[in-house]
């Protein structure tokens, strides 16, 4: 003989359903996790907690006090699992737009608000609720496109869907509660809300495939970052310089704009570890990597060649070199004997290429440009010297310009 399904039974299914994933995700993901995975773990406990208010709601009486209060703390922990997951997509996917973040907070405000206002009128609470809670997942599924960082699109997909068809499922609960019988109270045990709750734990299982696929997303990206990073500077290393510099190339042909590579050393460096100790030898390469940085618009890079060695590609002119070049000196002379007490100085070479040609590499842009560093050293080092890069089939020769010329020269 079957037996039939009643609402506290199916509520404790899927309240245990959700505890045991709130409870395995912390010990799946372990304790040091990123941001985004703690918010995706909240969004978790929030809807643990909240079905946990409405399981022990639907034992109540619904006309007592505790009752009422129970559902009203069931409405505000189930309206802030979406603001934490909103949370989590921001640090995932980097910023998302403005509409859809304030539109997100404010459903999240006004679910639990209106509940409360509403709390003698039955039909009303229950549909208000459930159309704010709709809007607020209809909020996070707009969140999950566009990402502003490079990630996977299926768990996106998979969560912009879970949240879109939960939020369609919430609009239908709130028209059923507000024009039909079929949801007297928000724990009646009608056919309509043993389908809402069932729906919930399959919804609730997927996100949490959608969360931990997120996670390992993530995760890969930070090994990957970590792989393309120098430990020491923070800036990209020489792997990062070679990977990057093909789409700059091609960008700079597309939109016909001049580059340049410059190749910097500073000068002497062998003497300030040798006088002041490797950890000042390390400061001042931190000191003159972030130096290098604030010098670069976003779409270029700076990167620790290797040593004492940096790299930087440019989309500029040959002007634009020697304004580079001419700023960072400035600066480090001046942030040099503010912060480590003694002067430093650098040398450099630029290959600069007037006009970007089909087939032009990174690499035949080192050679001239370290050939430029070399003369710039001959020269009394503290300056720095440009060559211009011409097309192989032209019959125009490269030439040189001496840049910054030191005051001993």
């Amino acid at each position: 003989m079957p037996i039939p399904l009643d609402f506290f039974s199916v509520t404790a299914v899927v309240a245990l359903n959700v505890m045991a994933m709130s409870a395995a995700l912390p010990l799946a993901m372990g304790r040091r996790i990123s941001v985004a995975a703690r918010h995706a773990q909240y969004f978790f406990m929030c809807q643990a907690l909240a079905w946990i208010f409405v399981l022990t709601a639907s034992r109540l009486p619904p006309d007592t006090l505790a009752h009422q209060l129970l559902t009203l703390c069931a409405t505000a922990s189930a309206a802030s699992a979406p603001w934490q997951m909103g949370q989590a997509l921001r640090e995932w996917l980097g910023p998302r737009p403005v509409v859809l973040v304030r539109g997100l907070a404010l459903s999240c405000l006004l679910a639990p608000l209106g509940f409360a206002l509403l709390l003698q009128q039955t039909p009303a609470r229950l549909g208000w609720f459930s159309a704010m809670h709709g809007m607020c997942l209809l909020m996070l599924a707009g969140q999950c496109l566009a990402p502003h960082k490079p990630v996977a699109r299926g768990w996106r997909y998979l969560m912009c869907g879970m949240a879109f068809g939960m939020s369609l499922m919430l609009f239908t609960r709130s028209y059923l509660a507000m024009a039909t019988p079929w949801l007297p109270s928000f724990t009646a045990n009608s056919s309509a809300n043993l389908f809402f709750a069932l729906t919930s734990a399959v919804s609730g299982t997927l996100l949490m495939v959608a969360v931990l696929v997120a996670w390992r997303d993530e995760s890969h990206q930070q090994l990957r970052d970590m792989a393309l990073q120098d430990l020491l500077t923070g800036l990209p290393n020489r792997r990062a310089l070679l990977e990057r510099a093909p789409s700059m190339l091609a960008h700079a042909q597309r939109s016909q704009q001049a580059l340049a590579l410059v190749v910097l050393d500073l000068d002497h460096f062998k003497h300030v570890n040798d006088a002041h100790g490797h950890a000042v030898g390390d400061q001042t390469l931190c000191l003159f990597a972030r130096l290098l940085r604030e010098q670069l618009r976003s779409d270029e890079i700076a990167a620790r060649w290797g040593g004492e060695e940096f790299c930087l590609l440019l989309y500029t002119s040959a002007e634009g070199v020697d304004s580079v070049c001419a700023r960072l000196q400035s600066a480090l002379q001046q942030e040099a004997v503010q912060t480590l007490g003694f002067e430093v100085r650098f040398s450099a070479g630029c290959a600069h290429v007037p006009k970007v040609w089909r087939g032009l590499t990174l690499d035949m842009l080192l050679s001239p440009a370290d050939e430029a560093l070399y003369t710039a050293k001959r020269r009394g080092r503290d300056c720095w010297n440009l060559v211009r890069v011409n097309p192989p089939d032209t019959q125009e020769p490269s030439d040189t310009a001496p840049g910054h010329v030191p005051p001993w020269a």
